[in-house]
């Protein structure tokens, strides 16, 4: 079963094996689409923090999906003092392994040159604040999805977690392009699943 799909960001169904670019582990029935805990065709970023403005890009995305084009104009004091959060619709059952993945550029990098975002992935929206999975990135210029994954250590209700990116690690320009949550369930180990390069 293909996983992730070069061919739409937005595409909740299998693609053809051709078009794959992850294979998901054998564990599991059922549609991909079906694993989904949030709505890719939906699903915006929601930027907050101090020191930084957003706008949301029509078409600016990955094969013209919309995006959101966060400015942070200084490095913070913490790396969460700027962000973005976008919802989860479906709650995360303890035990459970959770996969994201959001495709991010930073446009004003010149050829070879790279930024760093320091945290991404799902967590709790309140104090503790737990993660659920979490990664970093290496940005270029250039349009990349990127993976975070973990396994869930007690339930979630969908309005208690959502994908999140802290982005003032650096003072930089970055583009928040479409992203999707997955639930795989008990049987998928983390350990299986895409890393970041």
């Amino acid at each position: 079963m293909a996983l992730l799909a070069a061919a739409g960001p937005d595409q909740t169904t299998t693609p053809p094996a051709s078009a794959a670019v992850v294979q998901a582990p054998a564990a599991g029935t059922g549609r991909l689409a079906d694993k989904l805990v949030n709505d890719p065709r939906t699903a915006m970023w929601t930027v907050y923090g101090t020191g930084q403005t957003s706008e949301v890009l029509p078409t600016g995305g990955p094969q013209n999906y919309p995006a959101t084009r966060v400015t942070v104009r200084n490095r913070g004091a913490h790396a969460w003092d700027v962000g973005a959060g976008s919802p989860l619709t479906k709650p995360i059952a303890a035990g459970d392994t959770v996969l994201m993945a959001a495709y991010l550029r930073a446009p004003l990098l010149r050829d070879g040159v790279t930024t760093t975002v320091s945290y991404f992935g799902v967590n709790q929206g309140a104090p503790p604040y737990d993660m659920v999975a979490q990664s970093t990135a290496t940005v270029t210029n250039q349009w990349k999805l990127f993976y975070a994954s973990g396994r869930a250590s007690k339930a979630y209700a969908a309005d208690a977690i959502s994908a999140s990116i802290h982005l003032a690690s650096e003072g930089h320009v970055i583009d928040l392009g479409p992203v999707r949550v997955f639930d795989l369930g008990h049987d998928v180990d983390p350990a299986s699943l895409p890393k970041n390069d």
